[in-house]
């Protein structure tokens, strides 16, 4: 396969972006709790940046105090009142290293880079910690307003839970794609995926281990996915891949190994290993009957449900 054009990531200067903007969603930041700042450069700042669920920030959360607690309960510095987070979840302390997270004999766990952690865990800036269903990254001193933009630009372009792209940058692409296989008279594919019986593993083993399948299977996808694909979560457990300069033989092979690796190994998770498929459907951009970004997708979805009502784990297009 030779591949002479490829998807172009446009690059946004990061720090012209607003502070309050929105998600295309309607949703603002849920971060208010405590002292929001202005994000400048300060040798002694260290801060909360909340990632998941998917808000875009208006600002951080400054630690300045040696101990900060983070439950359900209302009493607690950053309340998060959601069932996944114990009333009493986690403790970030400062030491004279810096900052470490330590959990407070929680029920679900606390997750340092998806890591659970089991006594105190030191943090380096970047950091992602994981509170029940939250996601915070961990900025320390030194270079905290271009992580700032860097983490609001993240929120802005990528789904926090699987780490793909989000269906709004997905759209941009897929416009700017079709424009440019249309004018070099090349195909391109789209392909629509859908994790089977999905809402059977929340129903069963509830929606923490829902998320944990989320990511694994996005890392799996994305370990198959070439440097000039793009991967995006559509929505719920729907995810769609843009190949760019691939016909119809190639975007089959292409599905095919992504749905090996998926049911190949059965998903390490917390509930032991479970075994997960997923169901492919793609259509090809002919150059001489360009269609438009809403006509590809709706012909992969349509591809996607005949492999669904014909038995799942399997491609079709």
């Amino acid at each position: 396969m030779t591949h002479s054009a490829s998807i172009h990531h446009d690059s946004i200067d990061a720090a012209a972006l607003p502070v309050t903007p929105s998600d295309g969603n309607g949703n603002e930041a849920t971060l208010r709790r405590q002292r929001i700042i202005d994000p400048s450069p300060c040798e002694t700042e260290c801060c909360l940046v909340q990632i998941y669920p998917p808000d875009v920030i208006e600002g951080m959360q400054l630690l300045e105090d040696d101990q900060f607690s983070i439950g359900r309960s209302p009493e607690t510095d950053l309340p998060l009142f959601d069932s996944s987070v114990s009333r009493q979840h986690a403790m970030l302390i400062r030491s004279q290293d810096g900052y470490l997270v330590r959990d407070l004999g929680s029920t679900n766990g606390t997750f340092v880079n998806e890591k659970l952690i089991d006594s105190g865990c030191p943090l380096r800036s970047g950091d992602t910690i994981r509170i029940g269903s939250f996601l915070f990254r961990f900025l320390s001193a030194g270079c905290v307003e271009t992580q700032y933009h860097e983490t609001v630009y993240s929120a802005m372009t990528r789904d926090a839970l699987t780490g793909t792209m989000n269906k709004r940058y997905l759209m941009e692409a897929l416009n700017r794609e079709i424009a440019r296989s249309t004018r070099a008279q090349m195909e391109m594919s789209v392909v629509m995926v859908d994790i089977d019986h999905f809402k059977s593993i929340n129903d069963t083993y509830g929606h923490l281990v829902g998320d944990e399948v989320l990511r694994t299977f996005g890392k799996r996808i994305g370990d198959i996915c070439r440097s000039d694909d793009l991967l995006a979560r559509y929505g719920g457990e729907e995810f769609c891949l843009l190949l760019a300069a691939t016909g119809h033989d190639d975007a089959r092979e292409m599905s095919e190994r992504c749905r090996h690796a998926v049911a190949d190994t059965p998903f390490d998770i917390a509930a032991g290993p479970l075994p997960i498929t997923a169901s492919f459907g793609f259509t090809v951009l002919n150059p001489g009957q360009p269609k438009t970004s809403s006509a590809l997708l709706g012909a992969a979805d349509q591809q996607l449900y005949e492999a669904k009502r014909s038995g799942r784990n399997r491609v079709c297009g």
